[in-house]
């Protein structure tokens, strides 16, 4: 017991130091972290939590320097000069869960030689088209080749070296859609359709719909050659005195202008459906069904925008319209209903527990109420601009709820 007393003593005046690190209890069991103590109660903070245990269950204790007290017990001993000793250290650091450190040593190792492979490579950069650079610089780099039409050199030369960054899912998708676009503008159309189809399957959400478009895209005009129905942009006359920048008529998808054209006819399609599920859920008769087709609608709309960001706008605005029209019908039954219960409370004489039941129904009612009009708030707040006047009244008609809900609950206190 003595050894223990000792030992504990010994670990009080190290905690703080950040130095004990290993606790052997008397049944053998060993625990390995941050130990401190506490009066009669010894702890291990370790990765999982921290565990506590009486200073008779404790056999011996063993500390040592922790990571972060070894790295700078090194880096004192090291020559501000040592290149070699830094990168050393840093890969120490690294594999020491001490990551921030890590990062800092290789920083520092640049400041005495920049173009280090090692150090460069350890911080996220990579050698691209003779420079060193972070992932967003070479994405960067990648899409300014892209705009100027030097497929050859981004394909065989940018990309490659890009890939060794690509320590995430997403960055590998930013390359591989890159590869793509330049396949594409390159009029290599099979090689395209193959990388945007492979793109859907890794993608989610609105790049999935929309690789997948564009490798349909692709299969459904094999020649390269897609026919645009009218002009492109349709606006561009509404805009400016110049020309039409595409005509209607055959035109390459390995124009950007074209694929973009592609694309909205696309979400036209979209739209189109989605507003044949609106005209179907208007003439349902079961409210089950109308909003099945109006979630249908909601898809498809969902898809067009994913297609042309915003395209389908004005059609969910109808859609929550639609939707805020129901929820404001149904409160209104409520406060009808909230009304004619009011309109009955003081007219006949009432025990106090009946007196009680009635206001307790009336707060109810008003619930119901609030409840349809903080839906109703949120269905609107997507579209602050368009649906202004609904939220607005919606939040006079809470202030409102909100006070008569305040009186009729002081009338149930008064009548406790």
């Amino acid at each position: 017991m003595a050894r223990v007393v000792l030992t504990v003593c010994l670990v009080t005046m190290t905690a703080s130091l950040g130095l004990a690190d290993r606790l052997i209890l008397v049944d053998g069991r060993e625990f390995v972290g941050v130990v401190s103590v506490d009066g009669d109660t010894v702890q291990v903070q370790m990765e999982y939590g921290t565990i506590q245990f009486s200073a008779s269950e404790v056999r011996d204790i063993e500390w040592k320097d922790t990571p972060g007290a070894e790295l700078d017990k090194k880096l004192q001993a090291l020559a501000k000069d040592d290149l070699k000793g830094l990168l050393e250290l840093a890969q120490w650091a690294g594999g020491n869960d001490l990551p921030r450190q890590a990062r800092k040593l290789y920083e520092r190792a640049l400041t005495l030689e920049p173009n280090n492979a090692t150090a460069r490579t350890a911080l996220d950069y990579a050698w691209i088209n003779g420079q060193w650079r972070s992932f967003e610089q070479g994405l960067e780099l990648a899409r300014n080749k892209l705009d100027a039409g030097h497929y050859d050199s981004l394909i065989g030369d940018v990309l490659p070296s890009l890939e060794a960054l690509a320590v995430s899912k997403d960055r590998l998708i930013s390359i591989r859609e890159l590869l793509g676009q330049a396949n594409l503008r390159g009029a290599k159309f099979q090689a395209a359709a193959k990388i945007f189809d492979d793109l859907s399957s890794k993608a989610s959400g609105a790049r999935s719909v929309r690789f997948a478009a564009i490798a349909g895209i692709i299969k459904d005009n094999a020649d390269g050659l897609y026919v645009l129905d009218e002009p492109y942009p349709p606006t561009a006359k509404l805009l400016t005195a110049e020309p039409q920048v595409l005509k209607a008529g055959p035109a390459s998808l390995s124009e950007p202008l074209v694929l973009e054209a592609a694309l909205r006819d696309r979400a036209k399609e979209e739209i189109s459906a989605g507003r044949k599920f609106i005209q179907d859920a208007q003439k349902a008769d079961d409210p089950d069904t109308a909003k099945a087709r109006y979630a249908q609608a909601t898809q498809a709309f969902d898809r067009a925008d994913a297609l042309v960001p915003d395209i389908a706008r004005s059609y969910r605005i109808e859609i929550v319209r639609r939707r805020i029209a129901a929820l404001r019908n149904d409160a209104d039954l409520d406060a009808k209903a909230f009304d004619k219960e009011m309109a009955s409370l003081g007219k006949t004489g009432m025990v106090s527990q009946a007196y009680r039941n009635k206001v307790l129904r009336l707060i109810y009612l008003l619930d119901r109420v609030r409840d349809n009009l903080k839906q109703l708030l949120e269905v609107a707040k997507p579209y602050p601009r368009e649906l202004v006047l609904e939220a607005k009244w919606a939040e006079l008609d809470l202030k409102k709820l909100k006070e008569m809900r305040e009186v009729l609950t002081g009338e149930l206190d008064g009548k406790r």
